[in-house]
């Protein structure tokens, strides 16, 4: 289970700009530190989801009411409830968008009268993540050609990727001179583009893509596809700075489903040098991932079932 809670620090009624995160990570998962801009909400079924823009207004970059673990909205269901963790509603995304782009406050229930049912008997959870784009942001769209490259640049602001997609979902674009069996699959959407994109370019001022098939995977073969994308440039980009972190076990709750009582007694189980590691690995950087084991950050309390407690602040790059 991964837990992440976030807010920004107000002064007399004036943002300071810094956004600071508490985060757990149980033994054995990836704890995945980010200063993006994304903002991610979670609401289970039949509850409510609230996005909000304390400044500019809301752009829904991806969503899904269904289910990919077993874990969220998990407690008190029984297995055949949460087991099913191929459960997507591809027209989630749609959907959201539609009632939240453009607005500073948004709320939408996480039901099948709302999202449709995409599993009948899983319990299933809506996952939005979305951003706040300022007022002054220009939306900028870009489409290449199969085989052809995009060059993007900010100048001195930083790239945001908002949407991609490396397939086909029109008959007319990058259509001249092909013959109709290769651009009659308007269908043809590689989900993972975004991802790609959003690794290679966010939090860069310049950034140069190729639309290949060796940089995203072929999602149509025998289509051929174009690099759809949209990005803002924003004028400044966070930076992690780790204050305080634990490796270990405080109290008896935090990671503690499924555990024997002897794994979690323990609660004086502190490893000292674990700030060191993370600011180490990642102050400096807009994102970091870090595995919660005892290889990476020592073993302080053999046989206790131990977890990654961090503190971490999102501002500017104090260098800069």
């Amino acid at each position: 289970m991964y837990y992440i809670w976030w807010w920004f620090v107000v002064l007399c009624g004036v943002s300071l700009g810094v956004k600071a995160v508490d985060l757990t990570a149980c033994e054995g998962e990836t704890a995945k530190f980010t200063c993006d801009l994304t903002s991610q909400v979670i609401a289970c079924d039949s509850d409510t989801a609230s996005l909000h823009c304390d400044q500019g207004r809301i752009k829904v970059i991806s969503a899904n009411c269904g289910r990919t673990n077993s874990a969220t909205c998990s407690s008190g269901k029984p297995a055949n409830q949460i087991s099913n963790i191929q459960c997507t509603q591809s027209s989630s995304l749609n959907v959201l968008a539609s009632r939240c782009d453009g607005r500073k406050d948004c709320s939408i229930p996480a039901n099948s009268t709302v999202f449709g049912d995409p599993c009948g008997g899983t319990c299933k959870y809506l996952n939005v993540s979305y951003i706040c784009i300022p007022s002054s942001a220009i939306i900028q769209k870009r489409i290449v050609c199969e085989a052809g490259t995009i060059s993007i640049s900010c100048n001195n602001r930083f790239i945001k990727m908002l949407s991609a997609n490396y397939g086909r979902t029109n008959s007319a674009t990058c259509s001249t001179d092909r013959p109709a069996d290769q651009v009659s699959n308007v269908k043809c959407i590689l989900s993972s583009t975004l991802g790609v994109l959003a690794n290679g370019c966010d939090g860069a001022h310049v950034c140069s893509i190729s639309a290949s098939h060796t940089i995203f995977g072929d999602p149509c073969g025998g289509t051929y596809k174009y690099l759809n994308v949209s990005y803002i440039c924003h004028p400044n980009n966070q930076f992690i700075k780790v204050s305080a972190a634990n490796y270990g076990r405080t109290n008896i709750t935090t990671c503690s489903t499924g555990k024997p009582a002897d794994q979690i007694s323990n609660v004086q189980c502190f490893q000292n040098s674990t700030l060191s590691v993370l600011t180490t690995q990642c102050n400096g950087k807009s994102d970091c991932s870090v595995l919660a084991n005892s290889t990476v950050f020592g073993d302080p309390c053999a046989e206790t079932y131990k977890y990654l407690n961090v503190s971490y602040t999102c501002g500017p790059d104090p260098a800069t």
